[in-house]
């Protein structure tokens, strides 16, 4: 205890409780934990990216089976 701790506790009257517990925690580290990596996008979003993907997907499809039916395959 430094000198001006021990003047600061001469000047104060210290209560302690009679019943009870009394807790004290003086933590002067800092404590650092692992970083976490967070996803860019949520997979709400990725859902419904991959959604519309398959529409495109399925709306090419069918473009293209309407586009070779359409088609003359006769020859001249």
């Amino acid at each position: 205890m430094s000198a001006v701790e021990a003047e600061v506790l001469q000047k104060i009257d210290l209560i302690e409780p009679t019943t009870g517990k009394l807790f004290f925690e003086h933590k002067t580290e800092l404590l650092f934990c692992r970083p976490h990596l967070m996803p860019l996008k949520t997979q709400a979003l990725e859902r419904l990216e991959e959604m519309h993907r398959d529409t495109a997907r399925q709306l090419q499809k069918k473009r293209q089976q309407k586009k070779s039916t359409t088609e003359p395959t006769g020859s001249l």
